[in-house]
């Protein structure tokens, strides 16, 4: 009886860890991005890296010029 007991048990926590599984694969699921807005924000963090770079290097000019 107490075996019986013991499987149930465990069958219970068994069922409670898929549950847990499946609700998390579905939240990761709804997290990822699609191919083509990764594409947009990485095209979008270049351009503002290569804007800064070219914004400092006028500056620099500016600052050597005045000289």
């Amino acid at each position: 009886m107490n075996s019986n007991h013991e499987l149930e048990e465990v069958h219970e926590r068994l069922d409670r860890l898929e549950q847990k599984l499946d609700c998390l694969a579905g939240a990761q699921q709804v997290n990822r991005r699609s191919p083509g807005v990764r594409f947009l924000i990485g095209f979008a963090i270049v351009i503002a890296v290569v804007f800064v770079f070219m914004l400092v290097i006028g500056i620099i000019q500016f600052v050597s010029n005045v000289d």
